[in-house]
């Protein structure tokens, strides 16, 4: 399915994964007739869809995965919506929230220039719950998103709206605006370096006695009412301690369910490129090996551990031993390396910087700036004009809904941003489920507009709270359901319940009841999607577009199943997260050992390359691009002066031309060239390492298959690094949607569904607080810790100025010449290698789904899948 309005660059990962589960039989729900051919019940009979392996976050404002977003959509109605070509769309015969919108631009370019947009809102929209969809909806949703504690991926606070940087810091002065949240991380940094400080002194003073934690604590206590007095810094050490180490303890309860399931795909090779398999059988002895307690020894081929002399006995080790044993061993004596050096450092930066803020906000009660100017309910008061019409100040029934008139939104923003109106075609969400009494009652217009301005706690405990996070809420043409049906009352284990996504038809939806009652969505596995297919478990399937699978799907015809291939809209990519691997010459070096055409090659004619980080269905794409890492064991490139420096002056330097190939020991000379040139040195096993960072790394495979296009690549790639001293694994993983939502993958692959917008904010602008960032490793960077990322931090600097130029013109070309050179940029960062572009397949059951009921072929694009209007979509009912 397709969202009508591509709100987020969403993560799709490439395989579907988890266990296939059975719909119930129908129960003489459907029946056959005479003339043999069965008919089915709109009323009765579900349409079921497969959807990937689910991360379970159903919040409009929280979800990041594509499946979860996917959903997340079903329940929901956007501001606009958009057509095949990926114009905007808006009016009465769309299901949206805007009858009508006027984009008004005013002043002189460079000086006072603004651009209005007036949203005339419907005034018949109701949420599943019958309620009616008013402006205070809109607003709330705004307000939400715009506030500066909300920490989800939506980018609205991007926009340059008039007023809108002076409410998120309450800073009239534009200087200090743009340092507002800096202040909050110098104060962060200065608490984490006084525990830093304080741990040094201590463990220097008592470090003999071998402390433990509570030891430390005692001590820490005692260290900090000697020194407060002295500095400010160390009044929260005792508390940060304890914030710290309880991070610490999640970070590894995360590091051990990420090893769970995953020991039977690890390998290892002794010198001579013997390969070992299943030496590990259990999930301790994974994590251990993770963590670097456990580590094979190239040289003498054998695994070796410096917790114990025999390290087959850890096979009998249980989970609390192993994870109680490390932390024992980190806390407090590699305190230090865990607060500046471990994931557990960007949380516990990120939680001192909220912190800070909430409690600079709550001690100033009295806002300066109460509201966003340029967010106006523009006929609260007076009537106002769009497109020719007055509409005068509304008239309202009991109940808060519009009885006469439409209400008005108005956006105001400085000069000109051609993403603003996407930014603006958000989802509305309705105020009575993700607010709560106390500030719904407050609700003014003028201060209050149901949300409790700069509070984390307000996010996480009534936008998102759990409850809400299993069950999504909207006005969309489904509501959520549960087996037995129903809309009320609905939990989270209704919802989602053993693999299936529960709906019924919203009956208040705007463009009227959707014809089929019933929907669910079904994780499904790639290796059965085609099987459930056949056997009638699903009638909607998106399975991976290879010649073999189009070919078998069209001698299916006769049998009721037809398919359709679709343009897509995103691209397929290999990420390397640099908090993880953080050193750039190392991210080159994996970048130039893959071989991206066999990523093509598992689509044979359905894909073709792709070498820059965008989508070639946008007008943006920069023509001609060529690899800007090519591949090591390819040929040599003809134009050398847009590949990576390194590699461009190491194959100069050998006399290589155009077409030439590099030898193994060639390819193997650059790549210790590039590692021994980073500082790293071999160790007693035979890997390289620098400091406490060992080039061990897994490389994940989303799914539990090697089914998938990147699997010969990432595997062929690990074999290359593997003979120079590297210690790569590549592994499926059917949990790694989750994982990459929260950062915690190394190099994956994965694909990108894109927006119809070429805008680059989301994904890679500094400021960007989706999670996106958190994949490339952006908050390690940013953070710069020991300055050992510069590099990196310049280029984003750079990148970030080129991604807001490209915003302040709507020029297609201009804006097509700026997206070249951060394209290019990004490449530099070595976070994101480019893979292929494809079709999107799918498949259906023709004759349960009436094929004349979904999206006809003239309309279908990138932009506009079979079932976008899902309303629509019939079963075959007798006439």
């Amino acid at each position: 399915m397709k969202n009508k309005v591509f709100h987020t660059r969403l993560i799709i990962l490439l395989a579907v994964i988890a266990t296939t589960i059975f719909v119930t039989g129908c129960n003489c729900k459907s029946c056959k007739k005479d003339d043999d051919k069965t008919y089915y019940n709109n009323e009765v009979d579900p349409l079921v869809f497969s959807t990937q392996e689910l991360d379970k976050v159903f919040n409009p404002f929280f979800s990041t995965t594509g499946p979860d977003s996917n959903v997340v959509g079903m329940t929901q109605i956007g501001m606009l919506g958009n057509d095949k070509n990926g114009n905007i769309t808006y009016g009465d015969s769309e299901g949206v929230v805007t009858k009508d919108l006027q984009i008004v631009t005013e002043g002189t370019e460079d000086k006072d220039q603004t651009t209005t947009y007036y949203f005339v809102l419907k005034n018949n929209i109701k949420f599943s719950n019958g309620s009616a969809l008013t402006i205070k909806d809109v607003l709330f949703n705004l307000y939400v998103y715009l506030d500066p504690a909300y920490t989800g991926s939506s980018t609205i606070y991007s926009t340059d709206i008039v007023g809108l940087k002076e409410y998120r810091t309450q800073e009239a002065d534009e200087t200090e605006q743009d340092s507002f949240k800096l202040k909050f991380q110098v104060e962060a940094e200065a608490r984490i370096q006084a525990l830093v400080d304080a741990t040094v002194e201590i463990l220097e003073e008592h470090g003999d006695s071998k402390p433990d934690k509570d030891q430390f604590r005692e001590y820490l206590i005692a260290y900090a009412a000697e020194f407060e007095s002295i500095s400010d810094n160390f009044k929260n050490v005792v508390k940060d301690y304890d914030k710290a180490i309880a991070l610490f303890k999640e970070e590894l309860e995360t590091d051990y369910n990420n090893s769970i399931d995953t020991y039977e795909d690890i390998t290892f090779s002794d010198k001579n490129g013997k390969v070992y398999k299943n030496l590990l059988t259990t999930d301790v002895e994974v994590f251990l090996y993770n963590e670097g307690y456990l580590e094979w020894n190239k040289e003498e081929a054998k695994l070796v551990s410096s917790l114990v002399n025999d390290p087959t006995t850890l096979k009998k080790w249980t989970k609390e031993q192993a994870i109680n044993t490390i932390y024992a061993d980190k806390i407090p004596n590699a305190l230090e390396e865990v607060v500046l050096y471990w994931n557990t450092s960007i949380k516990l930066n990120d939680y001192l910087v909220n912190e800070a803020m909430e409690a600079y906000f709550q001690n100033d009660t009295n806002k300066e700036f109460p509201n966003i100017s340029g967010i106006q309910f523009a006929n609260r008061t007076s009537s106002v004009t769009v497109n020719n019409v007055t509409y005068p100040v509304p008239v309202y029934n009991a109940d808060g809904s519009v009885k006469e008139g439409n209400e008005v939104l108005s956006i105001k923003i400085k000069d000109v941003d051609p993403k603003a109106i996407w930014n603006f075609a958000f989802s509305v969400a309705p105020m009575y489920y993700y607010s709560d009494a106390e500030h719904i009652a407050k609700f003014d217009y003028v201060s209050n507009f149901g949300v409790e301005y700069a509070s984390q706690t307000f996010m996480n405990e009534v936008v998102n709270s759990p409850a809400k996070i299993g069950v999504p809420v909207g006005a969309g043409p489904y509501a959520a359901s549960k087996s037995s049906g129903g809309l009320d009352n609905i939990t989270a284990g209704d919802f989602y319940n053993l693999g299936i996504v529960y709906y019924e038809r919203n009956p208040y939806y705007i463009l009227g009841p959707a014809k089929i009652k019933k929907l669910r969505l079904q994780v499904v596995s790639s290796s059965q999607m085609l099987n459930s297919l056949y056997n009638g478990e699903i009638d909607f399937i998106e399975p991976n577009a290879k010649p073999e699978t189009i070919d078998e799907l069209d001698s299916k015809k006769e049998d009721g199943f037809g398919n359709k291939s679709i343009q897509t809209s995103g691209y397929g990519y290999i990420g390397i997260n640099a908090g993880k691997v953080p050193d750039l010459a190392i991210r080159q070096v994996i970048m130039h050992s893959i071989n991206t055409q066999e990523c093509v090659n598992y689509y044979k004619t359905t894909a073709t390359a792709i070498h820059r980080s965008m989508s070639m269905s946008s007008w943006a794409y920069p023509k001609g691009a060529t690899p800007y890492y090519p591949y090591i064991g390819g040929a040599v490139p003809e134009d050398l002066s847009v590949v990576n420096p390194a590699y461009a002056s190491y194959v100069r330097s050998l006399g290589k031309k155009a077409g030439d190939k590099l030898t193994s020991a060639e390819q193997e000379t650059f790549i210790r060239n590039q590692v021994e040139g980073a500082g790293y040195t071999l160790n007693a096993n035979g890997v390289y390492y620098k400091g406490n960072h060992i080039l061990k790394y897994t490389f994940t495979i989303a799914g539990d298959e090697t089914d998938h296009p990147a699997w010969q690549a990432l595997f062929h790639a690990s074999e290359i690094l593997n003979n120079v001293g590297f210690q790569i694994n590549v592994s499926p993983d059917s949990q790694a949607l989750t994982k990459l939502a929260s950062g915690d993958l190394t190099v994956w692959a994965a694909a990108w569904g894109s927006t119809i917008d070429p805008d680059m904010y989301q994904v890679y602008h500094k400021d960007s607080n989706a999670t996106s960032v958190l994949n490339w490793g952006y908050k390690q960077i940013l953070l710069n810790t020991g300055g050992k990322y510069d590099t990196e931090v310049a280029l984003i600097n750079r990148l970030s100025d080129l991604i807001d130029a490209g915003r302040k013109t709507n020029n297609q070309d201009e804006r097509a010449a700026i997206y070249s050179q951060a394209l290019d940029i990004v490449m530099q960062l070595a976070i994101e290698l480019p893979t292929y572009q494809r079709n999107d397949l799918f498949a259906y059951n023709t004759n349960k789904i009436d094929v004349n009921s979904l999206t006809p072929n003239a309309d279908l694009s990138p932009y506009k899948g079979l079932t976008s209007d899902l309303h629509l979509v019939s079963l075959v009912e007798e006439k």
